[in-house]
């Protein structure tokens, strides 16, 4: 079970002359346990899917269902989803404000009516998913600390409410490698776990190492849908929405242009030499 958007479309400001639709008619689904990824170029309309996915925004037309219910504003169910999902938006580091690492990642806790002790087992917990040793960091001001540092106590601040389903926008955007490295370690962690994740990400790398479904937004639409594997294999459909293939892809493409029989799942640039290789051998 899960999110799952039903025929939702959005649009902003309706009935003025400055209405705006930013999605049209779609279709999506977050399951408990995988990793989507969600892909677009800028303006395309992925943070507006975000936010109708947590609760934050209401479809002008369509449902949002939670394991199979529709959400409305206000009811049990809207609380439910609420309580849910949690969302991780664009530089999340910017959103702390409190004096302590404990103290921001605790925040998320403010309405549980958890006892003090609690509460700070949680907040170690989530510290301690996120590769931060409580100990460490908890009394640590968190605008002080890298901006990786600043990503995980970010992270670990909606962790906190044990989510079942997480809602991430560009999470590894500006990181370093190590950085985006270990991101990508605690979100196959958390999969493994049984949370279901919406990864928006504009990093080719994360989809073939994270998901395991794609889905493509162009002109508010979903333009594109599938494992990671098809979804790249359609390399002039990509460019149509704005988007560049890694260059293995590329090179897969051209080559099954020229007749090279060659699979969907092009791997590493190592792998992906050895298969062309035993490729051109069999055909002779």
């Amino acid at each position: 079970m899960g999110i799952a958007l039903r025929a939702v479309s959005f649009t902003y400001l309706p009935g003025t002359p400055l209405a705006r639709e930013v999605l049209r008619n779609v279709d999506l689904e977050i399951r408990e346990g995988e990793v989507t990824c969600l892909l677009g170029r800028t303006g395309s309309g992925k943070s507006t899917l975000l936010q109708l996915a947590a609760g934050l925004l209401l479809p002008t037309s369509g449902e949002v269902l939670l394991d199979g219910r529709e959400v409305s504003s206000g009811g049990e169910g809207y609380l439910a989803l609420r309580r849910e999902v949690g969302l991780l938006m664009q530089s999340p580091e910017m959103q702390l404000f409190a004096g302590s690492v404990e103290e921001d990642v605790a925040f998320g806790l403010r309405h549980l009516g958890l006892s003090p002790s609690e509460a700070r087992e949680r907040v170690f917990s989530s510290l301690a998913l996120v590769g931060l040793d409580p100990d460490s960091y908890a009394h640590l001001p968190p605008l002080g600390l890298s901006q990786g540092e600043m990503r995980r106590v970010a992270l670990a601040g909606v962790l906190v409410r044990k989510p079942r389903v997480l809602l991430l926008d560009e999470p590894s955007s500006g990181l370093d490698r190590p950085s985006q490295e270990d991101l990508r370690r605690i979100l196959l962690s958390l999969k493994e776990e049984g949370v279901g994740i919406l990864l928006v990400t504009h990093d080719w790398e994360e989809v073939e190492t994270l998901a395991d479904r794609v889905s493509v937004l162009h002109g508010g639409s979903l333009f594109l849908q599938g494992t990671p594997e098809g979804v790249l294999a359609q390399v002039d459909s990509l460019r149509e929405a704005g988007l560049y293939p890694p260059p293995v892809a590329e090179v897969f493409h051209l080559l099954r242009q020229g007749g090279l029989d060659l699979p969907r799942r092009t791997g590493t640039a190592r792998q992906a030499a050895e298969v062309i290789l035993q490729a051109l051998q069999r055909s002779g």
